[in-house]
């Protein structure tokens, strides 16, 4: 029997795919001009890893809170665009406004503060959006098509820090701010496509034998945590210095994407696996798999042999991601997917944060230490993953 999700479904994943990539994009200018706007302001620069973890905190604090308010409205049988716009413009306003801030920290740090709380609106409702438009079983490939957004904007971080060095950072806050609104419509777009709700209650009271019998909500977190801290670390901390080991650091703006191509393919491929073998045993495979090519990045020989791997666990990374967001939506149906999808958002914030506070305290001094980190956490994650008989 054909289980692939519908055209309009497809359709729908799409548009959020955009909604993803604009919304990452809009991270990444970010990150690439904060340290030249707090120097206008006087900051010193030491605090920048400081200021990159606080907003990852707000991020936990504000993804779990929207998919919370989310679900309130579903069950209240109300549309959730009307709320998600108004975030989103405030969301734009602030972040237009930042570069005309920066020299006043007093208001610009506030103003940060603002846009990272309501930009959430563009994190956890698409995935809840996503689970309310289509059939349960075609989560995971939807998911990751719309994954493919955040795939994109990661691979062309490199290459737009090179574009965008020495631009007045005005023109490019001003664009991202343009698309985060557009985003805002697409989300729109989205909902009014999905058919009228329904009335949900009587089915909320009835809980499925496997999730009454499987683990806890709160042991899957944890297992995305360390898995997602791993991701952290390698990606962000390990693999510039595993490609400077072997390559000229030149080419780094085209070796480092390669871990999110690696990623994009994943998630092309991860619903074929989760139809055909559920979603535990494909987290457990690509946890397994995951830390082995992860070992083989730290030991490396050869350029090829890196790049290799580091596609390889990107890939992996793409299985797990996208497994974890079907289980969130499957595990939260009917009434609490917003509630769950956004603690998954909030899970992945906080192992930001603490790559980012573990960078700040001097992560540099551990050394080789810490290219083994990253496989410790996915085979931590593994013994947890074995010792469970359903998700």
């Amino acid at each position: 029997m054909d289980t692939s999700p519908p055209l309009a479904d497809t359709r729908a994943a799409w548009l959020l795919a955009g909604v993803e990539l604009f919304f990452s994009l809009s991270w990444v200018v970010y990150v690439i001009f904060l340290p030249d706007l707090l120097a206008r302001g006087g900051v010193d620069k030491r605090y920048l890893p400081w200021l990159l973890a606080a907003d990852q905190l707000l991020f936990a604090l504000a993804d779990w809170s929207v998919g919370v308010a989310v679900d309130r409205a579903r069950a209240a049988l109300r549309r959730i665009g009307p709320l998600l716009v108004l975030l989103s413009a405030v969301s734009a306003v602030a972040m237009l406004l930042l570069p005309w801030l920066a020299a006043t920290p007093a208001l610009f740090l506030p103003m940060t503060a603002l846009w990272v709380v309501t930009s959430a609106a563009l994190r956890a409702p698409p995935y809840v959006l996503l689970s309310r438009y289509a059939a349960r079983a075609a989560m995971p490939r939807l998911a990751g098509i719309q994954l493919l957004g955040l795939a994109v904007a990661a691979a062309l971080a490199p290459y737009l820090a090179i574009v965008l060095k020495g631009v007045d950072p005005a023109l490019p806050f001003a664009l991202s701010a343009l698309a985060v609104g557009v985003s805002a419509l697409a989300l729109v777009r989205v909902e009014r496509s999905v058919p009228a709700a329904q009335p949900l209650a009587p089915v909320a009271t009835a809980v499925p034998v496997h999730r009454a019998s499987g683990p806890t909500w709160g042991s899957l977190l944890l297992i995305a945590l360390l898995l997602a801290f791993g991701q952290q670390l390698h990606t962000a901390i390990n693999s510039a210095p595993q490609f400077r080991r072997l390559a000229d650091p030149v080419l780094l703006p085209w070796l480092l994407p390669v871990f999110w191509v690696g990623f994009s393919f994943g998630l092309l491929l991860v619903d074929r696996l989760v139809r055909g073998r559920g979603p535990l045993p494909v987290l457990q495979l690509a946890s397994a798999a995951g830390a082995l090519v992860l070992s083989i990045t730290a030991i490396a020989g050869s350029l090829p042999l890196l790049v290799a791997s580091q596609f390889a666990a990107g890939g992996f990374w793409g299985f797990i991601l996208c497994a974890s967001i079907g289980v969130a939506a499957e595990r939260g149906y009917p009434l609490q997917t917003g509630r769950n999808t956004g603690a998954l958002m909030a899970t992945l914030a906080v192992a930001a944060m603490s790559r980012l506070g573990l960078a700040a305290s001097g992560a540099a001094d551990f050394g080789s230490l810490l290219e083994w980190l990253p496989v410790a956490m996915w085979g931590a994650a593994l013994v947890l993953l074995l010792r469970l008989r359903s998700v």
